[in-house]
């Protein structure tokens, strides 16, 4: 079990070194690209078999990908003396344009004692944003609660997350990015998903 433990820590600390690295201490885009934050946390029972994962899409062209998240393994730290919450915090690369995140899938697991039971919940959000050549937007959260009653809501995270992205990602200065929180067309499917 310690191993197990070491290993995870090993590779916690792997995934925040290269984020550091690949930032050099900016959040300035490569030439002609952007960047868009947005974390994927929430609320489980038994978080370590919890897992989140959002698709998003392109509305200009046909680019695609997906953010995951492992609750066992991920992590977003916040600022100093801020408690740690599982989930993550993410930077995409994108080209200019306008894009949606389209979905949202959360997966995991309930023990009643008895019996365990693996659940899985969509949610479709369709979630609209728009990036432009040099900028960095923060999009906001993207917060389920995994229980027999699930539920996604969009929150503003703002103080924890650039407390994440000063602490581990080495970037001191976020005065430059752009909020614009995300907006669920579809706020009727955030309930018990579907």
């Amino acid at each position: 079990m310690r191993r197990i433990l070491l290993l995870i820590a090993v590779v916690l600390l792997a995934g925040c070194t290269t984020m550091s690295k690949q930032l050099n201490g900016s959040l300035t885009p490569p030439p002609g690209q952007a960047y868009a934050i947005v974390s994927l946390t929430g609320r489980a029972f038994i978080p370590d078999t919890a897992t989140m994962q959002a698709n998003w899409n392109g509305l200009d062209n046909g680019s695609n990908g997906t953010v995951y998240a492992a609750f066992v393994t991920d992590t977003v730290f916040g600022e100093q003396g801020m408690p740690p919450v599982e989930g993550k915090l993410a930077l995409l690369t994108l080209a200019p344009g306008r894009y949606q995140i389209k979905d949202v899938w959360a997966r995991w697991a309930d023990d009643t004692g008895f019996m365990s039971y693996q659940w899985v919940r969509h949610f479709k959000i369709d979630a609209p944003f728009e990036v432009k050549a040099g900028e960095t937007v923060y999009l906001g959260t993207i917060w389920v609660d995994m229980s027999n009653l699930p539920e996604l809501q969009i929150r503003n995270e703002q103080k924890r997350d650039f407390g994440h992205i000063h602490r581990v990602w080495h970037v001191p200065d976020t005065s430059a990015v752009r909020t614009e929180l995300l907006v669920n067309s579809h706020p009727d499917l955030a309930g018990p998903g579907y």
